[in-house]
Order: structure tokens, then C-alpha cells, then sequence
């Protein structure tokens, strides 16, 4: 066996530069890197962090990578779940690594996760440890998805700024998903640009300037046409089932009202959006038994004086800000009092509830030629095993049977996308997707999509279906496409979404056909 050139020029940066940042594909052989690192890292001790759902497939491929290449036998494989637990919390000061390895190392882009607190707790305390963290989906929304990952690989040599406050800067003015009225002026990042760069508008210049700074720094390895390389295209397709009218009532009275069908009132329309697209799927929650009268009014009460503070200016913009401005005595506390004192008096037990299956019938319909159905709703997808009779693979990628899903048998199959979107090789086994309540997340787009498009894949193309429901589900594509376009401008990975076929009704149709029937 041999190193693929990506897998050699990783090795090489990582043991001359004592940390990897690599921006690697999928397909590209990350595991067999991970497990050479401590070699060319001269490091004794490793901890290889990865996904719960992936340490049972690294154990395999580590068995059969043993035999050709000398794999360190002090290399400890743990997970991001348990080293985010309780029991934990300590784990990594008892064994103290002189080198942590991360695959899949966006896990740890959240700063207030117990996970990234423990590893950044470590880093700080022990600043000679050797980091390396690699993954084909390193940047969600925002720079600051990576920004500190950057500082623990590459310390003061980091191709951004060391502290948090430039780097909150930085990002106001290259990411996505900032307000148009917030967003900063590129100022002397268009110095990274080049004369044909700066022609283009602001913010796209300053995103190719800040891409190439990236890429071409020392330690940092990345794949930039990754996606090419794989000989088949791919196709993304809306497939539109229409919701039965209690349905659209139900839409009616989740927007105007902000409540749920059973008159539960809602805070935020973050809320609203995911309520959205659990009804485009035919079911709702609700607490069974039902809260007593009082404590419900209470928790109205305080929901309804959150909302109206949160839409009045731009000071407060979570609960916990309300909450914080009402002990202050900034604000009235009457609603907030009230809902403490009832608050401990009643325990919610939820429950799935039913009030249209016309999502199953279009997802049973479009199993009967083999395929791969994506949903992130458990209640759902078991109803859909239950209908059809096919496999449901969730969580650590196993079903009910205790099959893993690479071990799937042939025909269709339902998959977990938290469980599954990651490390999954599924190219032999599938070629055709259905995506079931699409997300906003672009990276989770790029890992869903990664998983039958890949290296090995047979089919001259590789489709994804997106089962549209509501204007919500339509909204979550363009959300993702404008995320992927991001990503590719700022760290230079081809992004799967922009190389695919893409066939989308326009706006102006999906209102039309989302009218409900009353209306028309």
C-alpha cells in the first residue's frame, strides 16, 4: 500500500509544522491519516477523538490498516459523547496526551460545549500539546466555527487574529448569516486580495483573500477540488407532496396564532420553524397528561411578555436575556415570579400525535425503487419502518436488528442523519436520496450528500430528492445553498451542493402551490 498525495502532504505538515488543520474530503483517506500522526508527530501518548457512531468502523479499518502500515498501539480511541459527559470531566488531565487527533473535528466548533470547554480547558493549560483535527465539513456558518481550532494547531503561526474580540471582526465581515445592517466594511482584509480580486465586490474579495491566507499557511492541508475526483454527478430535486387541509389549517393557526394545534403558544420563530416542518411531516407534540390551568396561563404569561419584550428593540434577543434584565430590575418581573413559583409544580412528558400521513405515503411511494430515506425525526422514521416494513438505521448507525447500516441488506432504508450524515461508507450500497425535512445547515448537506457520493460510487449519478411539505422546507434549501457558496469562497472546498444540478420551483411558484386549498 501507498499514501495518496493528500495523505502524504498532511503526514509531511503535520510533522514539520507539530499540528495539522486539514480541510479534507471525504473519500480522501482521513482514518489512515489519524492513525500515522503520532509517528511523524514524535508523540508517545494520543487520544483520537471521534463521533460515537464512528469508533466502532475505525476499529475495523484500524484492524485491517495493521497489517500494512505501523500503527502506534498507544493511540486511545475516545468519543466526543463521553468525553462530554459528567464522569469525564477530568479524563483528559488523568491521561494526560502529549497529542490530541480530532476526526470529524467540527464537533468541537461550539465554545460553550462541555466537549470543546474540557479540550480548550487542556489546550490552554498545556500549551506544548500537539493538536490535530481534520474533517470535510470544517466551516458551518462562521469563521468562528474554526477560528479557535486554528490557535490550538498552530498557536501564534494561526492564519487568523489571537484574539476573540478581531476575530468576532473578522467574522462580521466575511460570514453569511450576518444582519446587512451589522455587517462591517472588509477594510484591510482586501489587502489579502489580489488586483483581479478586489474588482469584485467588498465582501467576495475579502473572502478569496482571506481563503488563499488560509490555505497556503504551513500546517494547514486542503483539498481544494475535492468532489471532482468522483465520476458521477449529482442531482437535487424538489419532490412536492401535498399536506391534507387539517394540515393546512394547522399551518394557519401555527403563523398567525404562533401556537401549536392543541393551542400550545409559542416564544420565538425559531420555534415556529421547526413546528413548521414537523407538520409539513403530518405530526405535532404534545405533553400528556395535559398541565393544570395555572401553571399553564403562568407559562403563557411569561412566553408572551418574552416575545413582545424581544420584538420591541434589538437590546434582548433570548429568554435568558429577559430573565436576566427582569432580576436586574430593568423590566417588570410579575410574569417572571409567577412562572417560577409554578414552574417546579408540573413535570412535561411529551408525545408524538398524528394528524397526517400523507409525508409516509409519499416516502413509502418513493422507497419502492431503492433508495436512501434521511430524516432527523425518530417518531417518524419508526412509522415509516413500521408501514413498510423497511430497515431504520439510528443511533450508532444500527437497527433494530442490530445490522450496522454498511452491512445494510439490498432494497431501501431509513437512516438517522445525526447518526448516520458522518464516516458512513454507503457509495456500494445506494444511489438515490431523500432528504425529509431538508436542514438550513450546509454542512450537514455536504456530509448527507458525501455519503453515496464518493470515491467508489458506480452510478453515473447520484440523485437527492428533497420531499417539500411547506415554504419552510423550501426556505431550508436556499438557506443551504447561499451557506455552501459561503464555504467555498472562504476556505476554497468545492462544496457538493455547487456542483450539483439543482432544480428548484421559483419563489413565486411555491407560494402558489403552498396557497392553502380555502384560500384559492
Amino acid at each position: 500500500m501507498v499514501l495518496r498525495p493528500v495523505q502524504a502532504l498532511a503526514l509531511h505538515d503535520a510533522g514539520t509544522e507539530g499540528g495539522l488543520f486539514g480541510a479534507i474530503g471525504v473519500g480522501e483517506g482521513k482514518t489512515l491519516i489519524t492513525l500515522l500522526l503520532l509517528v511523524v508527530l514524535g508523540a508517545v501518548r494520543g487520544l483520537l477523538l471521534l463521533p460515537a457512531g464512528l469508533i466502532e468502523k475505525t476499529q475495523r479499518e484500524r484492524a485491517i490498516l495493521s497489517r500494512h502500515w505501523r500503527i502506534p498501539n498507544t493511540l486511545r480511541i475516545f468519543s466526543y459523547d463521553m468525553l462530554g459527559r459528567v464522569q469525564a470531566a477530568d479524563e483528559l488531565e488523568r491521561f494526560r496526551p502529549e497529542a490530541i487527533i480530532c476526526d470529524e473535528v467540527h464537533r468541537l466548533k461550539n465554545r460553550r460545549a462541555a466537549v470543546t470547554r474540557r479540550v480548550a480547558r487542556y489546550m490552554h493549560d498545556n500549551p506544548y500539546t500537539k493538536f490535530c483535527g481534520l474533517s470535510g465539513t470544517i466551516m458551518d456558518k462562521s469563521l468562528k466555527d474554526f477560528a479557535h481550532i486554528l490557535r490550538w494547531v498552530l498557536k501564534l503561526q494561526a492564519p487568523i487574529p489571537v484574539t476573540n474580540e478581531e476575530t468576532e471582526e473578522w467574522a462580521e465581515a466575511l460570514d453569511e448569516s450576518v444582519d446587512p445592517m451589522a455587517r462591517r466594511r472588509a477594510g484591510a482584509l482586501l489587502e489579502l486580495c489580489s488586483a483581479e480580486e478586489k474588482a469584485e465586490h467588498p465582501w467576495i474579495a475579502a473572502r478569496h483573500g482571506f481563503r488563499r491566507r488560509l490555505i497556503e499557511t504551513p500546517g494547514v492541508v486542503a483539498t481544494i477540488g475535492a468532489g471532482e475526483h468522483v465520476d458521477c454527478s449529482i442531482y437535487v430535486r424538489e419532490i412536492r407532496h401535498k399536506v391534507a387541509e387539517v394540515t393546512e389549517r394547522n399551518f394557519a393557526k401555527l403563523r398567525t396564532e404562533w401556537a401549536t394545534p392543541d393551542d400550545w403558544q409559542l416564544m420565538t420563530a425559531v420555534d415556529v420553524w421547526r413546528h413548521a416542518q414537523e407538520l409539513a411531516l403530518g405530526l405535532f407534540y404534545v405533553w400528556d397528561p395535559r398541565p393544570p390551568t395555572e401553571w399553564r396561563e403562568a407559562r403563557k404569561a411569561w412566553n408572551r411578555f418574552v416575545r413582545d419584550v424581544i420584538s420591541r428593540g434589538r437590546t434582548y434577543d433570548s429568554e435568558l436575556q429577559v430573565a436576566n434584565a427582569c432580576d436586574a430590575g430593568r423590566l417588570d418581573a410579575t410574569a417572571l415570579e409567577a412562572w417560577r413559583r409554578l414552574r417546579p409544580t408540573y413535570t412535561p412528558a411529551v408525545k408524538a400525535v398524528w394528524c397526517d400521513d400523507s409525508a409516509l405515503k409519499a416516502c413509502a411511494e418513493w422507497a419502492k425503487t431503492p433508495g436512501l430515506i434521511w430524516t432527523e425525526h425518530g417518531f417518524f422514521a419508526e412509522a415509516l419502518s413500521k408501514m413498510t416494513g423497511i430497515p431504520y438505521f439510528g443511533a450508532g448507525g444500527f437497527d433494530s436488528q442490530g445490522r450496522y447500516i454498511e452491512d445494510a441488506p439490498k432494497g431501501s432504508a431509513i437512516a438517522s442523519i445525526d447518526a448516520n450524515r458522518e464516516g458512513k461508507n454507503l457509495q456500494k450500497l445506494w444511489s438515490r436520496n431523500l432528504l425529509v425535512c431538508p436542514p438550513t445547515s450546509a454542512a450537514w448537506w455536504e456530509q448527507t450528500i458525501a455519503r453515496t457520493h464518493r470515491p467508489g460510487q458506480e452510478a453515473d449519478e447520484v440523485t437527492v430528492d428533497v420531499l417539500i411539505g411547506c415554504r419552510e422546507n423550501y426556505d431550508a434549501c436556499l438557506k443551504a445553498i447561499a451557506g455552501a457558496q459561503a464555504i467555498q469562497e472562504m476556505t476554497g472546498k468545492v462544496q457538493k451542493l455547487m456542483i450539483a444540478d439543482v432544480t428548484l420551483s421559483s419563489e413565486g411558484e411555491i407560494d402558489r402551490l403552498m396557497t392553502p386549498r380555502w384560500q384559492r
